[in-house]
C-alpha cells in the first residue's frame, strides 16, 4: 500500500513536469492554453546605443555583446559598455553599423560592419582595422561584412556582401579570397552566412542558395537541398540563416520562401511556410535569425512576424508578438538577432524595439487580465477557493468572481447583472468558501452573501434585511468559513459575527457567549481560523482577537491592550498545531502560555506587514507581504525573499488572498494578478556567477587604458595590479556577477584589504567607493552571488599601490635625515647665535630700562637740590635786581632751568615708552599754532642772529591732530636745529600737503615709515643749514642715547622721543642731512577726521589724560620774567600767622625757613609723624610737607591731618619731586589742598601763603572774584564804559577763534587800527594785541573757577592752542600757574 501510494506520488509529480515542460507547445485553441512568455526589456534605459539589433554574441568570459546600427554594446547585467567609431582614430571601429560577432581561439572579438572588419583586443580595448584595399590582394575582398566564423585550425572564415569569402591566417596576417571568378562552383559572391555545424563542416548562406564549403581545401560543394538543382535554383531563394538542432538536422531560414529542414541521416527536406489558414503555420516567410537553445527548442525570428517557437514533434509554431496591453510581451514584431547563452537564457533582438530577456526560469507563473484574451477578469485579487473539483474560483475586487479550471486552463467570469437578481450580487468578491456539502458561497464587499447554482449558473442572494432580525447583519462580508462541526460563520465589516443555519436559512449574530460571562468584542470581523483543538480565533481591525475556546464557550482577548488596535486579517494554523497571526510582523501563539509572542529574527518579517501564510509539504511557510514572498524555515527561521524580478505579479499583495490546493500548489494574489506555483519546484540557481570589476574611477573621472596617466596598461577587468600617486587616494570600482537570471537580484560584497575592517555588504549595489586612502599596499576583492545567494567565493581582486609622496619614500627619509642632523646643528648654532642676540637685545632694554628708571629716580632727586638752587637765585634777583651779580644770578637761574626742562624731558620719555601717552586729536588751526611755538623760539633767533621762518604752504581744510604731541615733535626739533645752527644761520619751519613736489635738498637719506595707510596727510619741515649729519651716522639718528660726534650736546633721548611720538600719531619721518651743510627732518602725519578712532579723539574723551610735563616748563633760555602776582601784592602777612614746616632735607628745610621767617613764625619737623603730634599741640596756620618723608610720608600725614575734625580746616601745601599726573592724584587725594613740583619758586611760594592769609580773613564770605573790574574803574563816563563792555562782548564771543587779532577786532568795532589802538592805549595803557591777550586769561580764570572744564579745555575755549604759551602767560597774567590758580581756588573752598 505504502508503495503504491509513492508511486501514484511519483506518478502525479511527473505527470505535472511533462504538463508545464511541454505546455509551451501546446496550440492556443488546443485543449491546453498557450501559456504566457515574458521578456524583460533591455533597451536605452540600460545605455544600449541604438534599438536596432543586428546580432548577439557572448564572449568566453560571460559578457554580452550586442552588435546594433549604431555601435558596439557590451552587457554585464546592468551597464553597457558602448563603442562607436572616432575620426583620426584607428584603434576604434571603421564603422557603427554591427553586422556580425565572432570570437576566435585566441580570444580576440571580430566585429564586423557595412564599412570593414574589426578586431577588438580586450586587453587593450583597441580595434584593428582591417579594409579593402583593391591593390592589395591579401586585404579582405569586400568592406561589407555579413557574417564570421572559425575552424578548429585557428582560421577565421568572413563572408561578405559581394566579395565572396575570406579566409584569415593569423600567422600571416592576411586573407585569401575566395570568389566566383576563381572557384567556379561558388553561385554568389554575395554571401548572406556562414554555419559551422558539429561536424566542423562549413555552410554558406547565399542570395542564390545553400553552399557546403570544404575548408581544408577552400573549394566550394554544391547541394540540391532545397527542392531545386542548383544550376535551375530561382533568384527568389534566398539562405539568411542557417542552424543545426540537437539531432543534427540542418535549419535553413531564408529571406523569402520561409523555413526549411534538412535530415541529413534521411536525406529529407521539410519546407514550412506561412499559411493564413493555419494558426500554427510559420508566422512569415521572411526568416532574419534561428536558434537552437540546449534543450532542442527551435526559435524563429521573422519580419513582421515575431518570434516563433517551433514543435518539431508535432510540427507546429507557436508565434509571440508584441502585445501593448502587456509589457511582459516582446517588444518588437521583427526578430532581427536570436541567441542563447550559457545559461540557456534567450536574448531575443530586435528592430527598433531594442533587446528583449526571455524569463526562462519563471517560478511564479503569474495570470493577469488581458484584453480579449481567456484571462483573469480584474488584476486585483481578493480571495481564492479550490472546490471538490480541483477547480480553482477567484474573487476580485471589481472584477466579479472567476472559476478557472486548471485542466484546459479556461477562464470564466461571473459578474453583476444590474437587472438580474440571479446574477452575482456585488463584483468586489473579497471570500469565496465550498461548505462540507459541496455548495459555493461567495462574499462580497456590500453585496451580502451569495450562494452559488451550478447548474443554473446563478446566484442567491442573502443580505440585510432591517425589518428581519434573522438576515445577515451585515451586507459587507470579510470571511466564510466552516468549522469541524460544519458550523458556517460570516465574518462582516460593521456587522460584526453571524452564525448560519442553511437548513433554516437564519443568520444569528453572535456577541455574547452561551452562558453570557463574556463576549465578542469588535464589530469589524476580517478573520476566522480553527485551531487543532477546535477553538476558534476571530479577527478584528478594530478590537484585537477572540478566542471563543471550545472547553469553556468563553471568549478571551488578545491584542486589545494598545488604544490602536492592529489590523488581524492573517490565521494561519500549521502542520504541527502552531497558531501564527499576520498584522504589522509575524506572531507566534504559546499554548503553555495562553500569550502571542513576535517571531523574531526571522529576516525582515518583523517590520513587513503579513498579508497571507501557506505551508509546504516539508513545513516551510510561504509569506505574501506588503514586500514580496518570503519563504520561511520556522525550526531554523532561514528566509529566502522572492520579489518582481523572480515573476512576482508585484511587492504588495491582498490581505488573505492565499491559497493551497490539495495537489500542493500555491496561489497567492495581489494588485496585479495572482502567481501560482508549486514549492517543489522553486529549484534554486546553482550558476556560480564569474565576477569582474568593470570600471574604475579615479575623483569621478573614468581611468581609460592607455591613458597618458599610464594608470592602466589594460582592461580594469583584466587588470591585477594598480598603481597610484599619493594624490589618487579617492577611487572607486564598478563590478559584475555576469549572471543573467534575475540579475536584478544578483548580491555583492566587497573589501580593501588592510583599510576595511571586514567585508562590506553591498546588496543589489554594483559600486565600491573610497576617499583619501592612505598611501599603502592593499587588495580590492569583490564576490558575488547569483539571484538565489550562490556565491562565488573566490571574486575578483586586484592589487593597489598608492605610492607615498616623495617626503614619505625612504630615499627622502634618508635625505632629510642627513638635512635634520645638518640642520640641527646649523640650528644650534644659529639658536646660539640668537640667543647671545637676544640676551644682547635684552642687555641693551634692561641697561635702557636701568637707564630711564635711574633717570626717573635721579629726576626725583635733584628736584630737591634744584629748589635750593632756584630758589635762592631767585630770591636774590628779587631782593637785588639791579645788582653787580645780577648777570651770574641770571646764568644760574638760566642752567637751572635748563636741567629742570632735562628732567621733564626724560620723565616724558618714560610715559611714551611706557605706553602711558595715548593720542588726543582734535580739528585746529595750523597759523596760529605755529605762531605761538615761533614766539617761543624769537628771542633765540634774536640772540643767535639766526634767521627763522616759518612758511605755511598747506591748503587742507581742517586738521586734526594732537597738540601736545605734535608741539613736543616741533619744540624739540628746532630746539635742535637752534643748537647745531651756528649764529647767523637760517632755520625754516616749513607746512605742506604733499612731498611729491619737494625734491631732497642734501644726499644722505633716513626714512621711517608707517604701516599705517592714512586718508589725508600734512607735512612739517624742519630744515637747517647747520653742521649736519654723516651718511654713517644717519641710520641712527633715532637711537636712543646715540650722539653722532662729542660735537653733539644733549642726552640722547631728544630724536628718539620724536620717533616715538611720531608713530603715536601714525605718522612717518624722512631725514636728509650732509656733514657741515645742513639737515632737514620732514615729519608726516594723518590729518583726516577719518584718520582716528573715536577713543583717538580728545573730544570723545572725558577721563584724564596723560600730559607732557616738559611742555609746562618749556621756557626759552634766553628769557626770564619776574613778574609780581597781579591779586597778592596788596596783600600783607603778619608774623602773627605760624607755618609748620614738615621736611627730612635740613638743608632744604632751613631755606624756606629763612625765606619766610620773616614774616611768618616757622615750626619745624623732619618726618610726618612728629609733625603730627607738632600739628595736634601748636595747631598752625598753614602746613607746608615735603611727600617722601621716613617714618610717615607726607600723603599719610595729610590724611591724618584732614581726617582729624580739629585740624581739618588747615591749608596743607604738599611739595614734591613727583610731577606725575599719578602723584599727583595721590596727593590731591589725601586732601593736599596745594601742590608744588620742586624746586619752588620761593616768590611764587610767598604769594601763595599771602593769597592763603588774605583767604582766610574772608572764609565765611562767598564771593566770585569779578575779573573785569579793574579795566571798569579805569574809565568814568557811560560812553567809555559802553566801549570796553562792547569790546570786552567781542572778544569773549569770539574767544575760540585763534584767527581773531587786530585787524578782525577794527572790523568788529568798526574802527581803523590806529583809532582802536589809541583808544585802547589811553583807557589801559596797553597795546591791542596784549589787551586782547588779557582778555583771554581772564576769561580762562572765569573758566576756571566755575571748575566745569580741565586746564586743556579751557586753554581751547580760549582760544589758545599751545599749552607751555599758556602756562607762561597765565603766570606772567596772575602770578602763578592755571594749576596753582586751581589750587589756591580750591583752598578758598575748603576754607
Amino acid at each position: 500500500m505504502i508503495a503504491f501510494e509513492y508511486l501514484k506520488e511519483k506518478m502525479k509529480l511527473l505527470t505535472r513536469n511533462i504538463f508545464f515542460l511541454f505546455i509551451i507547445i501546446i496550440p492556443k485553441n488546443s485543449i491546453c492554453q498557450q501559456p504566457d512568455l515574458a521578456f524583460k526589456k533591455i533597451g536605452e534605459s540600460y545605455g544600449l546605443s541604438n534599438s536596432t539589433i543586428e546580432c548577439i554574441f557572448q564572449d568566453n568570459r560571460g559578457f554580452i555583446w550586442f552588435g546594433t546600427r549604431d555601435g558596439l554594446n557590451r552587457f554585464d547585467g546592468s551597464r553597457m559598455e558602448v563603442f562607436k567609431p572616432q575620426k583620426k582614430n584607428e584603434s576604434s571601429l571603421t564603422d557603427g553599423y554591427i553586422t556580425c560577432l565572432y570570437e576566435d581561439s585566441y580570444h580576440y572579438i571580430w566585429v564586423g560592419t557595412r564599412n570593414g572588419l574589426n578586431r577588438f583586443d580586450p586587453h587593450k580595448k583597441k580595434f584593428e582595422q582591417f579594409k579593402s584595399k583593391p591593390d592589395d590582394k591579401n586585404s579582405v575582398s569586400n568592406n561589407s561584412i555579413t557574417s564570421i566564423t572559425g575552424d578548429e585550425n585557428g582560421f577565421v572564415w568572413i563572408g561578405t556582401a559581394g566579395g565572396g569569402i575570406n579566409q584569415y591566417n593569423p600567422s600571416q596576417n592576411s586573407f585569401r579570397n575566395i570568389n566566383t571568378q576563381n572557384t567556379v562552383l561558388l553561385v554568389s559572391n554575395f554571401i548572406t552566412c556562414l554555419y559551422k555545424d558539429a561536424h566542423q563542416n562549413f555552410w554558406i548562406g547565399t542570395e542564390k542558395g545553400l553552399q557546403q564549403l570544404i575548408s581544408e581545401t577552400g573549394s566550394v560543394k554544391n547541394l540540391e537541398l532545397l527542392g531545386y538543382s542548383q544550376s535551375h535554383i530561382p533568384d527568389s531563394v534566398s539562405v539568411s540563416a542557417i542552424n543545426e538542432d540537437r539531432n543534427g538536422n540542418m535549419v535553413i531560414g531564408t529571406s523569402n520562401r520561409g523555413l526549411f529542414i534538412y535530415n541529413r541521416q534521411m536525406g529529407s527536406v521539410k519546407h514550412y511556410l506561412h499559411n493564413d489558414a493555419d494558426a500554427f503555420s510559420l508566422a512569415t516567410n521572411l526568416v532574419r535569425s534561428i536558434c537552437v537553445g540546449k534543450n532542442g527548442s527551435v526559435w524563429v525570428g521573422t519580419v513582421n512576424g515575431g518570434l516563433n517557437l517551433f514543435d518539431p514533434i508535432a510540427e507546429k509554431f507557436f508565434n509571440y508578438q508584441n502585445e501593448p496591453a502587456d509589457p511582459a510581451s516582446l517588444s518588437q514584431r521583427t526578430v532581427s538577432a536570436l541567441f542563447e547563452d550559457n545559461q540557456g537564457n534567450l536574448w531575443v533582438g530586435t528592430h527598433r524595439g531594442g533587446v528583449n530577456l526571455l524569463i526562462r526560469d519563471r517560478r511564479f507563473r503569474l495570470y493577469r487580465q488581458y484584453p480579449n484574451k481567456n484571462s483573469l477578469s480584474y488584476n486585483d485579487v481578493r480571495g481564492f477557493c479550490e472546490d471538490s473539483k480541483g477547480n480553482i474560483w477567484i474573487g476580485t475586487d471589481g472584477g466579479g468572481l472567476n472559476l478557472f479550471e486548471r485542466k484546459t486552463g479556461k477562464f470564466t467570469h461571473f459578474k453583476n447583472q444590474i437587472k438580474d437578481e440571479r446574477s452575482l450580487s456585488s463584483n468586489e468578491v473579497l471570500s469565496i468558501a465550498e461548505d462540507s456539502d459541496g455548495l459555493l458561497w461567495v462574499g462580497t464587499w456590500g453585496g451580502g452573501l451569495c450562494l452559488y447554482n451550478s447548474e443554473q449558473k446563478n446566484f442567491k442572494r442573502f443580505q440585510k434585511q432591517n425589518d428581519k432580525t434573522a438576515s445577515l447583519s451585515s451586507d459587507f462580508i470579510q470571511k466564510i468559513f466552516e468549522d469541524s462541526k460544519k458550523n458556517l460563520w460570516i465574518a462582516t465589516y460593521f456587522g460584526g459575527l453571524n452564525l448560519f443555519d442553511k437548513n433554516k436559512n437564519i443568520f444569528t449574530r453572535v456577541v455574547h457567549s452561551k452562558s453570557g460571562r463574556s463576549m465578542l468584542n469588535g464589530n469589524n470581523i476580517i478573520s476566522i481560523c480553527e485551531d487543532k483543538t477546535g477553538n476558534l480565533w476571530i479577527g478584528t481591525d478594530d478590537a484585537g482577537l477572540n478566542k471563543l475556546n471550545i472547553s469553556t464557550g468563553e471568549f478571551e482577548h488578545f491584542f486589545n491592550e494598545n488604544e490602536k488596535k492592529p489590523d488581524l486579517r492573517v490565521l494561519f494554523t500549521d502542520s504541527k498545531g502552531r497558531l501564527w497571526v499576520g498584522q504589522e510582523g509575524l506572531y507566534l501563539y504559546s499554548l503553555s502560555e495562553n500569550k502571542f509572542y513576535p517571531f523574531i529574527n526571522a529576516g525582515s518579517l518583523e517590520q513587513e506587514f503579513i498579508k497571507g501564510i501557506t505551508e509546504d509539504k516539508i513545513g516551510n511557510l510561504w509569506i505574501s507581504t506588503s514586500n514580496g514572498i518570503t519563504r520561511l524555515n520556522p525550526e531554523t527561521k532561514s528566509t529566502r525573499k522572492y520579489n518582481t524580478v523572480d515573476g512576482l505579479q508585484g511587492l504588495e499583495f491582498e490581505a488573505n488572498a492565499y491559497l493551497k490546493t490539495k495537489d500542493g500548489a500555491m496561489l497567492f494574489g495581489g494588485l496585479n494578478g495572482f502567481n501560482l506555483f508549486y514549492p517543489e519546484d522553486i529549484v534554486p540557481n546553482n550558476y556560480i556567477p564569474p565576477v569582474f570589476v568593470t570600471s574604475f574611477m579615479i575623483d569621478n573621472k573614468k581611468v581609460n587604458v592607455g591613458a597618458e596617466d599610464g594608470i592602466l596598461s589594460e582592461d580594469i577587468s583584466f587588470a591585477k595590479n594598480i598603481s597610484l600617486s599619493h594624490l589618487q587616494g579617492t577611487f572607486s570600482f564598478d563590478f559584475a556577477a555576469l549572471n543573467y537570471t534575475a540579475s536584478d537580484n544578483n548580491q555583492f560584497q566587497y573589501k580593501l584589504e588592510n583599510w576595511d575592517a571586514g567585508w562590506v555588504n553591498a546588496g543589489s549595489e554594483r559600486k565600491a567607493s573610497y576617499i583619501n586612502v592612505n598611501p599603502g599596499t592593499y587588495t580590492f576583492t569583490v564576490k558575488a552571488s547569483n539571484n538565489d545567494g550562490v556565491w562565488n567565493e573566490n571574486g575578483y581582486s586586484v592589487k593597489i599601490t598608492i605610492r607615498p609622496p616623495f617626503w614619505q619614500t625612504w630615499w627622502f627619509r634618508a635625505l632629510m635625515a642627513a638635512i635634520a642632523v645638518s640642520g640641527a646643528y646649523y640650528f644650534y648654532k644659529t639658536r646660539k647665535k640668537i640667543e647671545l642676540q637676544k640676551l644682547e637685545e635684552e642687555k641693551r632694554e634692561e641697561i635702557h630700562q636701568m637707564r630711564l628708571q635711574f633717570f626717573t629716580n635721579i629726576s626725583h632727586e635733584f628736584r630737591t637740590p634744584l629748589s635750593l638752587i632756584a630758589g635762592p637765585v631767585e630770591k636774590l634777583l628779587t631782593e637785588n635786581p639791579s645788582g653787580k651779580n645780577k648777570h651770574t644770578y641770571q646764568v644760574i637761574q638760566r642752567n637751572a632751568n635748563r636741567l629742570l626742562q632735562l628732567i621733564n624731558e626724560l620723565m616724558d620719555f618714560r610715559k611714551a615708552e611706557s605706553g602711558v601717552l595715548k593720542l588726543q586729536v582734535m580739528p585746529g588751526s595750523l597759523p596760529v599754532f605755529l605762531e605761538e611755538m615761533a614766539e617761543e623760539f624769537s628771542e633765540a633767533a634774536t640772540q643767535k642772529n639766526i634767521q627763522f621762518k616759518i612758511a605755511n604752504q598747506h591748503t587742507v581744510g581742517e586738521i586734526w591732530f594732537d597738540r601736545q604731541v605734535v608741539e613736543k615733535i616741533i619744540v624739540n626739533l628746532l630746539s635742535n636745529s637752534f643748537k647745531y645752527t651756528p649764529a647767523n644761520g637760517k632755520i625754516t619751519l616749513d607746512i605742506i600737503d604733499t612731498l611729491s613736489l619737494r625734491k631732497p635738498i642734501f644726499e644722505n637719506e633716513l626714512a621711517i615709515p608707517s604701516n599705517y595707510t592714512a586718508h589725508q596727510m600734512i607735512y612739517f619741515c624742519v630744515t637747517d643749514n647747520g653742521i649736519g649729519v654723516s651718511k654713517e651716522s644717519i641710520s641712527h639718528l633715532f637711537e636712543r642715547y646715540y650722539r653722532v660726534s662729542d660735537m653733539h650736546l644733549g642726552s640722547g633721548i631728544g630724536l628718539a622721543f620724536v620717533k616715538h611720538l611720531t608713530q603715536l600719531h601714525k605718522g612717518v619721518i624722512h631725514v636728509y642731512s650732509e656733514r657741515n651743510k645742513g639737515t632737514e627732518i620732514i615729519i608726516g602725519i594723518p590729518c583726516s577726521r577719518e584718520d582716528y578712532t573715536d577713543d583717538e579723539k580728545w573730544l570723545s574723551k572725558n577721563e584724564t589724560t596723560t600730559s607732557l610735563e616738559s611742555l609746562k616748563t618749556f621756557v626759552d633760555e634766553t628769557k626770564q620774567e619776574n613778574k609780581p602776582a597781579v591779586y597778592a601784592n596788596s596783600i600783607s602777612a603778619k608774623k602773627n600767622y605760624s607755618i609748620l614746616l614738615t621736611d627730612d632735607n635740613d638743608e632744604l628745610r632751613n631755606f624756606l625757613k629763612d625765606s619766610l621767617e620773616n614774616q611768618f613764625t616757622i615750626i619745624e619737623a623732619a618726618d610726618g609723624n612728629a609733625a603730627f603730634k607738632m600739628t595736634l599741640e601748636t595747631y598752625p596756620d598753614i602746613i607746608i610737607s615735603d611727600i617722601m618723608m621716613p617714618i610717615m610720608n607726607g600723603n599719610e600725614f595729610c590724611l591724618q591731618v584732614k581726617a582729624n575734625p580739629e585740624t581739618s580746616h588747615i591749608p596743607f601745601i604738599m611739595l614734591t619731586a613727583k610731577t606725575g599726573i599719578a602723584s599727583q592724584l595721590e596727593g590731591t587725594g589725601a586732601g593736599a589742598d596745594y601742590y608744588f613740583s620742586k624746586p619752588v619758586s620761593i616768590e611764587l611760594l610767598s604769594l601763595t601763603l599771602k593769597n592763603i592769609i588774605a583767604q582766610k580773613n574772608k572764609l565765611r564770605e562767598k564771593y566770585q572774584r569779578d575779573y573785569n573790574a579793574d579795566v571798569k574803574e579805569l574809565v568814568n563816563n557811560s560812553k567809555e564804559k559802553e566801549f570796553i563792555e562792547e569790546l570786552i562782548k567781542t572778544i569773549e564771543n569770539n574767544l575760540q577763534e585763534p584767527e581773531m587779532d587786530i585787524e578782525f577786532l577794527c572790523k568788529k568795532m568798526g574802527m581803523s587800527r590806529t583809532k582802536l589802538y589809541n583808544k585802547i592805549k589811553n583807557i589801559t595803557g596797553q597795546a591791542i594785541s596784549d589787551f586782547l591777550r588779557t582778555v583771554r586769561l581772564r576769561k580762562a580764570a572765569q573758566l576756571l573757577a566755575q571748575k566745569d572744564s580741565s586746564i586743556t579745555e579751557v586753554m581751547y575755549s580760549v582760544g589758545i592752542q599751545t599749552q607751555s604759551y599758556f602756562t607762561r602767560a597765565f603766570k606772567n597774567e596772575f602770578g602763578k600757574t592755571p594749576s596753582q590758580f586751581i589750587n589756591e581756588l580750591e583752598s578758598k573752598k575748603n576754607n
